[in-house]
């Protein structure tokens, strides 16, 4: 089935700005930058943030040096229970992204899971490549579990969730985490990602041409990332090809029809799957690419919403006393 021409109009729009953004001079780069360009596309095209959630701008410790990022608190909890927390990290492919393309979601998250919810503002490339960005929202996503209590949040209680690139990012910090020994997450939403990143790779060298987020796309944007001196088979750039994905959290995975990384999404679901991680996945037909980041263009982005939702509910539930009992014994 056909895309409505409005959505083939804005890929149309899409692609017109990453591509030459990826290939712009450094110094060009940087001056869009320093304005947040190219931020008007999403202000024409992204949805509204929820305005019950509220948003506030903060800078957390990095690795090299403070990193940028927006806090979204719920409406006052009556409960007693301390939030929950979640890390949303926005795709952009690797070479421009700010909190704002993902605000729809992440504030939709923090008003219905009534969480804490932290969107990182991480290095881009060229001029920062792999794995500044992954250690970017690394570093963030320590910082809030660490710092949840002051915020109202339970560090315990800990999630992150990606669209695109930073669907690739959210599962470069959930193989960190296990690696470094913290902090525990419990779940991860990999939304419409790509998990093999190699030259040669299926979604790499795919030549279909949906309305937007092509493979020709990401042949622009994924050798700024990389880097010179860098390897697409790391795990840290390619998650799919970590040697063993045991021991990660509960999976949501995003998937739809027109989207040149279905197809990784799959592959990743089913690498989890066999390393024994719960994985829920969800698939869209007659859907793009950018289902979260371009909301009041995608029919499907309230559905989707309601699978994530339902799945981050349930997996950063309170553990009970006896649950913890009966988990233990």
């Amino acid at each position: 089935m056909a895309l409505p021409w409005r959505v083939r109009a804005l890929g149309w729009t899409v692609r017109t700005v990453v591509g030459p953004y990826a290939k712009m001079s450094d110094a060009k780069r940087q001056v869009l930058q320093a304005h947040d360009g190219p931020r008007w596309v999403g202000g024409l095209i992204n949805g509204r943030p929820d305005p019950a959630a509220t948003a506030t701008d903060i800078t957390v410790p990095g690795p090299a040096g403070a990193i940028p990022a927006r806090l979204y608190r719920p409406p006052g909890r009556h409960d007693g229970q301390r939030a929950p927390v979640v890390v949303v990290i926005a795709g952009g492919g690797f070479v421009f992204g700010h909190p704002e393309i993902i605000a729809w979601l992440a504030s939709r998250l923090s008003t219905r899971l009534r969480a804490v919810v932290v969107v990182p503002r991480y290095r881009l490339a060229p001029e920062h490549p792999a794995p500044a960005a992954g250690e970017d929202c690394y570093a963030v996503t320590s910082w809030a579990a660490a710092n949840a209590e002051p915020l109202g949040g339970d560090g315990e209680r800990l999630a992150v969730v990606g669209e695109s690139s930073g669907a690739n990012l959210a599962a470069v910090v959930t193989l960190m985490a296990r690696e470094r020994h913290g902090p525990a997450i419990r779940a991860q939403g990999l939304l419409q990602g790509g998990f093999d990143l190699r030259p040669t790779a299926p979604a790499m060298t795919s030549q279909v041409t949906w309305p937007f987020g092509r493979a020709s796309d990401a042949r622009d944007t994924v050798p700024a990332y990389v880097g010179a001196h860098g390897d697409a088979a790391d795990l840290l750039i390619s998650p799919l090809l970590a040697p063993d994905h045991s021991g990660l959290p509960a999976a949501f995975v995003l998937t739809s029809d027109h989207d040149y990384l279905r197809e990784d999404g799959e592959r990743y679901a089913q690498a989890l799957r066999a390393a024994g991680v719960p994985v829920e996945h969800a698939h869209f037909d007659d859907s793009p690419h950018g289902i979260f980041s371009f909301p009041a263009w995608c029919a499907a982005s309230g559905p989707a919403l309601d699978r994530l939702t339902e799945f981050l509910s349930r997996e950063l539930a309170p553990v009970t006393a006896q649950g913890a009992a009966d988990a233990s014994g």
